[in-house]
C-alpha cells in the first residue's frame, strides 16, 4: 500500500477547493502547460534534476490533478483519494512516497497551472492573496522568486526532508538552500541582493500575516540569509509563539480602524504602521524583543514589496 509521508508543503491557510469541471482528454505532463509545452518550465525542470529525480507537473485543476496521480502513483494505493486531496494549495507543492517501503521512483512537484511564469500571475501576490496588489516590486524580479520557489520544493524531495510535513526546520532549510542554490547562477551581485532582500520581505508578511506554524519563518529567513547569528532566545517555538502574537497585535488593530465588517487592505496596512510607530517611540510593549522586531520588519517589508500602497496610508496618518 502506497503511503504519502510528505504532501501539500506549503501554506495551509492558503489551501482552496477547486471546483473547475474542465476536462482533459489527456493529463499535462511535466513541464507542460494544459495546452502546449512551456519552454520556461522545461528549463526548470531540466536545473532541478541535479537535485535528484524530480518531475514537475501542471494541472488545471483538481481533475487534471487526480488523472495526473492515477497515471503515475495509482489512486488505488492512496486510501480515500477523494479526502486526501479535496483541496489543492494555490503554490507549487512536493508529493514524495514509499510503496512496499521503498522510495516512489521519483518526487514530483505540482504546479498550479494559473501561477506558471506565462500565465500572468505573480506567484508572490498570489501567495499574499493579492492584498498588496497583483503587480509587486521586486530588487530583482517575479521570474526570479518563482525559480526560487522551485527550488525550495525540490529540496523536499531529498530523502531528509521525507516524512515530516510540519516541520519548521525543514522549511527555513529549504528557502536557504533555494537561494543558495539559485545564486549561483545569478550573474551580478545586484541581482543577488535583490532576491535575498524580496525573499525576506515575502516570508516577514507571510508568516506574520497568513502561514501556518511550520512557515513562520521570517525571522529565520533573514538571519539566515543574512548569514548573521540569532539571537538567544530564538528557537522554532519561540519564533512561531512571536509571530503569533504580532499577528493578534495586527489584526486586532486592523479590526479597531476598520469601517466594514472586516478590515481592508489599507487599513491592515495602517495597522502595522501604527504598531510599528509604537514599538519604535512609543511606550508600546509587546511583550517580547522578537515581537517588536517582526512589527518593524514587517512595515519595512510591505513598504518593499508595495512601496506606492505603504506610501498613500503613511500620507493619510499624516494628515
Amino acid at each position: 500500500m502506497m503511503q504519502i509521508v510528505r504532501a501539500f508543503k506549503h501554506l495551509v491557510m492558503m489551501m482552496c477547493v477547486l471546483v473547475s469541471v474542465v476536462t482533459l482528454a489527456q493529463a499535462p505532463a511535466y513541464a507542460q502547460t494544459p495546452d502546449t509545452p512551456d519552454p520556461v518550465l522545461a528549463k526548470i525542470e531540466s536545473d532541478l534534476r541535479a537535485y535528484g529525480d524530480i518531475d514537475l507537473y501542471v494541472f488545471k485543476n483538481r481533475q487534471a490533478f487526480l488523472a495526473i496521480m492515477d497515471r503515475t502513483i495509482g489512486l488505488k494505493n492512496i486510501a480515500n483519494p477523494d479526502t486526501t486531496f479535496a483541496k489543492l494549495p494555490r503554490s507549487p507543492f512536493t508529493i514524495t512516497g514509499r510503496q512496499n517501503g521503498k522510495q516512489i521512483p521519483s518526487c514530483q512537484i505540482f504546479i498550479p497551472a494559473n501561477i506558471t511564469p506565462n500565465s500572468g500571475t505573480e506567484i508572490f501576490a498570489q501567495l499574499m492573496h493579492g492584498w498588496f496588489g497583483p503587480s509587486l516590486t521586486y530588487h530583482s524580479s517575479a521570474a526570479l522568486t518563482f525559480e526560487w520557489l522551485l527550488r525550495h520544493e525540490a529540496r523536499h524531495c531529498m530523502p531528509d526532508h521525507y516524512g515530516d510535513t510540519e516541520s519548521h526546520g525543514d522549511e527555513v532549510d529549504a528557502d536557504i538552500f533555494a537561494f543558495k542554490a539559485l545564486s549561483e547562477a545569478i550573474k551580478t551581485t545586484k541581482e543577488r541582493d535583490g532576491l535575498r532582500a524580496d525573499i525576506i520581505a515575502f516570508r516577514m508578511i507571510t508568516s506574520a500575516l497568513f502561514a501556518d506554524n511550520s512557515h513562520m519563518t521570517g525571522l529565520s529567513i533573514k538571519y539566515g540569509l543574512k548569514n548573521t547569528p540569532k539571537p538567544q532566545i530564538m528557537n522554532s517555538n519561540a519564533e512561531i509563539s512571536a509571530f503569533r502574537a504580532a499577528r493578534k497585535l495586527v489584526f486586532d488593530r486592523a479590526k479597531a480602524l476598520a469601517t466594514g465588517i472586516n478590515p481592508t487592505n489599507l487599513e491592515l496596512m495602517r495597522a502595522v504602521t501604527e504598531l510599528r510607530e509604537e514599538t519604535e517611540i512609543s511606550p508600546l510593549n509587546p511583550g517580547s524583543p522578537m515581537v517588536s522586531e517582526i512589527l518593524i520588519d514587517l512595515d519595512a517589508a510591505i513598504a518593499h514589496l508595495a512601496p506606492r500602497l505603504h506610501a498613500s496610508v503613511a500620507t493619510r496618518q499624516a494628515d
